[in-house]
């Protein structure tokens, strides 16, 4: 049986197609948009008068001519709305307001300075609700305003519903957030794993179809890009390398396995090592700048437990490398921090451990706001769909 597909769906499907090529151009022209679609110029025409109005897309002049008339080249309006980004850690939290072309307006980092026993849901929310109300009060005016919120949380999370499953270092389950979030505010908000928004955020800025980013602070996750989307699994939880076993008779980790990645290659695993080395050190929101300062200034405990800590971050590495065959590798988190001690035992372990074709993979420390600028490029993607859609 034929089906009909409705003239306004058709409509608004070219549209969001106009729309996302001109948001990955610099500059384009309504000839060049139905050269490259296929869509003809009546077509483009109007639908590019339609995002004008809308104040999506921007006239900014006359392009060169190869004969006839001079094309009037468009751009994306990137002041047409905002978006809130915030990446959920155990000592921090890192918030941005980016424009709707994921430039940074505004940048805070805020320090927690809890006890384990007074994380709970309230307490959380209570902060999230803090920060968002603090980096909308800096949002310049706009046509679409606020035009979502990504938050990255460290754990397990039901992103189409908005629910948290489990976060085991904060000791969190079950909890709708964003319904709870939505009771204070009017807009679209958007929950995923940390180490997701990471992974969505360097695909955004770089276009690399199979890549991974692996997230390391006081816990450990990944984020997968296979094909250009982000990969999930069959029940949303792909990622979690942090709970592989690199030690079969190791340590018992939150998650209830022993012997898991993250907890030798961690703030916790640092930690730890430096227990190792007679230094009593504890978790908090400068730990690994202070470690990091101490190992550089010379210190030899400090230096022997970065060394350690590298090698298990390789370990794992090489694992995620043999399964995967991306084409780069990310380091983010706090951990990434600590490059300059870490990142070429990093690179002779994975060359020592890995097969031939993953020896020179590269290993590259991502920006300290990639996982933020992440979660606020799902929550615009969510609500104007011009960039790529994150899953297939």
């Amino acid at each position: 049986m034929y089906r009909t597909v409705d003239a306004s769906v058709m409509r608004q499907v070219n549209k969001q197609t106009v729309l996302s090529l001109i948001y990955q151009k610099s500059a384009t022209s309504r000839v060049a948009i139905s050269e490259e679609t296929g869509l003809n110029r009546a077509t483009v025409s109007s639908l590019v008068d339609e995002l004008i109005a809308e104040q999506f897309v921007e006239e900014i002049g006359l392009g060169n001519s190869t004969g006839g008339r001079k094309p009037i080249l468009l751009r994306f309006n990137a002041r047409a709305g905002y978006a809130v980004g915030i990446d959920v850690q155990i000592t921090h939290l890192t918030s941005v307001l980016t424009n709707a072309a994921r430039d940074v307006i505004h940048y805070q980092r805020l320090e927690l300075e809890a006890n384990q026993e007074h994380y709970t849901a309230d307490w959380l929310l209570a902060i999230l609700r803090q920060e968002i109300q603090a980096v909308i009060a800096d949002m310049p005016t706009s046509p679409h305003g606020v035009l979502g919120v990504g938050i990255a949380l460290p754990g397990l999370v039901h992103h189409i519903a908005g629910n948290v499953i489990y976060l085991p270092n904060l000791g969190l389950t079950d909890w709708a957030i964003v319904d709870e979030l939505s009771r204070w505010f009017p807009y679209n908000f958007v929950v995923d794993n940390d180490a997701n928004c990471g992974a969505w955020s360097e695909y955004l800025s770089r276009r690399i179809n199979n890549l991974v980013f692996v997230n390391a602070g006081v816990g450990v996750g990944s984020g997968i890009i296979i094909n250009g989307a982000l990969y999930r699994g069959r029940d949303g939880i792909a990622g979690e390398a942090g709970h592989t076993t690199i030690a079969a008779n190791g340590l018992l980790c939150s998650c209830g396995n022993y012997g898991c990645w993250e907890e030798y290659a961690s703030e916790r695993a640092l930690a730890r090592y430096l227990k190792e080395f007679s230094v009593q050190a504890e978790i908090g929101p400068h730990f690994l700048t202070d470690s990091v300062r101490l190992a550089q200034s010379g210190d030899p405990a400090y230096r022997q437990a970065f060394q350690k800590l590298g090698e298990s971050l390789g370990i794992g590495l090489s694992n995620v490398l043999q399964v995967l065959n991306p084409e780069i590798a990310y380091l983010g988190g706090t951990v990434a921090e600590a490059q300059s001690l870490v990142l070429s035992e990093i690179q002779r372990v994975i060359r020592h451990r890995s097969m031939d074709a993953n020896k020179g993979t590269p290993i590259v420390i991502a920006e300290p706001t990639a996982v933020a600028l992440g979660a606020a490029g799902l929550a615009i993607s969510q609500t104007v769909r011009m960039l790529p859609v994150p899953t297939t």
